[in-house]
């Protein structure tokens, strides 16, 4: 026998499907074991000059891509993910 689909069982459905989303949206970050490129580096580097940073070191810590800039006088502490979203800034004395 073949049920037809109702609108009473998207919901159960839905659920796990935005659940599985949630979770999976922190993983993405950049892997500690890979070894940052010079490619990598010149793309981290042009979009945070585009955004009126000076860049200075960049490396990877904890999964995140990190680098060390300045802007307005501040030192700062810059966190991308693996798509190179910006994901946290910190002041850095």
């Amino acid at each position: 026998m073949i049920e037809r689909f109702t609108p009473a069982l998207a919901l159960p459905l839905a659920l796990p499907l935005a659940l599985a989303l949630a979770l999976a949206a922190p993983m993405a970050r950049a892997s500690s074991d890979m070894p940052l490129s010079p490619e990598t580096k010149a793309q981290i580097s042009q979009k945070l000059t585009d955004e009126g940073y000076q860049v200075g070191k960049i490396k990877i810590e904890d999964g995140y891509y990190e680098a060390y800039a300045k802007k307005d006088g501040k030192k700062l502490e810059i966190l991308l993910d693996a798509q190179l979203n910006i994901v946290r800034v910190e002041e850095n004395d």
